[in-house]
C-alpha cells in the first residue's frame, strides 16, 4: 500500500493510481512481493520536489548529515562506499587486527519509514519552520488506497513514504541519519548505502571482535525499536576478515 493525502483526491475527480509492480523472480501470489508504485499528479510532484530540495539544501549547507551516508546522496556512489570499507579494513589488518563486517538490510524500507521519527529529526536539525510545517502537513491525514474493478479498500496509515515520490529518498536519509550518528565505539565505523547498513568492527582477537560487535548490534537493535523499523534477517550477513 501507499500513503496518500486528502488533497491528492480532487473533488469530483479521480484519485491517484497505485501501480503494483511484481518484484523480479518473486512469487506473484504473495502481496509483499509487489512494489506499490504511486503515480502522483504533476502538481504534487512539483511541490514535493521544491520542498525536499530546500530541506536538503539546508542540511548540506550546514553539514548536518553524516558523511558515511552514500545512498541518495549527490557526488557519492557505491564505489565511494566500497572504498571507505576498504580503507578501514586495510588499516586494521596492517595493525594485526581482526575485522568483523555485519551487513544489515531494513525490512520494507520506504514502507516502514516512521513519520514521527522524521519530524523529530527535522526538529533536531532546527529545520526552518516553514519547511517543517509543510512536511508535517504532508504526512498528516493520509490514507492507503488500493482499487480494482471489483473492490476499493482504504485505511489510515501513520508511516511509509510513497514509492515513486520525489521526496522519499531525502526523508529516508533524514531518518537514517540518527542511526549513523549512534554512539559507536572507537573501534567501529558505520556506513550506510540506500536502505542498507554496514557495521565494521576491529579487535585483536576473535573473541574480542565478537564481543565488540554484539555491543554495537545491541545499540542498533535499540535504535530500530525506537524508530519502528526492522531488519531483514534473511538478507543480513556477517564476514570475518583476518590475515591469520
Amino acid at each position: 500500500m501507499v500513503a496518500y493525502g486528502q488533497d491528492d483526491f480532487p473533488e469530483g475527480g479521480r484519485g491517484p493510481e497505485l501501480s503494483p509492480q511484481q518484484k523480479r523472480g518473486k512469487n506473484c501470489n504473495d502481496a509483499s512481493k509487489y512494489r506499490p508504485i504511486n503515480l502522483l499528479n504533476v502538481g504534487g510532484k512539483v511541490l514535493e520536489k521544491l520542498l525536499i530540495n530546500r530541506i536538503m539544501h539546508f542540511l548540506y549547507s550546514n553539514e548536518l548529515l553524516n558523511q558515511n551516508k552514500f545512498g541518495f546522496t549527490p557526488q557519492k556512489s557505491t564505489t565511494d562506499a566500497a572504498m571507505a570499507v576498504k580503507d578501514f579494513i586495510d588499516e586494521a589488518l596492517t595493525k594485526g587486527h581482526i575485522v568483523a563486517l555485519v551487513s544489515l538490510d531494513v525490512k520494507g524500507a520506504f514502507d516502514a519509514a516512521w513519520w514521527p521519527s522524521i519530524l523529530n529529526a527535522l526538529k533536531d536539525f532546527q529545520c526552518p519552520r516553514n519547511l517543517y510545517n509543510l512536511t508535517r502537513n504532508y504526512v498528516s491525514d493520509r490514507s492507503a488506497l488500493i482499487s480494482t474493478n471489483s473492490m476499493r479498500i482504504e485505511t489510515t496509515v501513520n508511516k511509509g513514504l510513497p514509492q515513486g515520490s520525489c521526496s522519499g529518498p531525502g526523508y529516508w536519509n533524514i531518518q537514517y541519519n540518527s542511526l549513523l550518528n549512534s554512539k559507536y565505539a572507537k573501534w567501529t565505523t558505520a556506513i550506510g548505502y540506500a536502505d542498507g547498513l554496514l557495521i565494521a568492527v576491529k579487535a585483536t582477537t576473535v573473541a574480542e571482535v565478537e564481543n565488540f560487535t554484539n555491543m554495537e548490534m545491541s545499540k542498533i537493535a535499540q535504535w530500530s525499536k525506537e524508530n519502528k523499523l526492522h531488519f531483514n534477517d534473511q538478507k543480513s550477513k556477517v564476514m570475518l576478515i583476518s590475515r591469520r
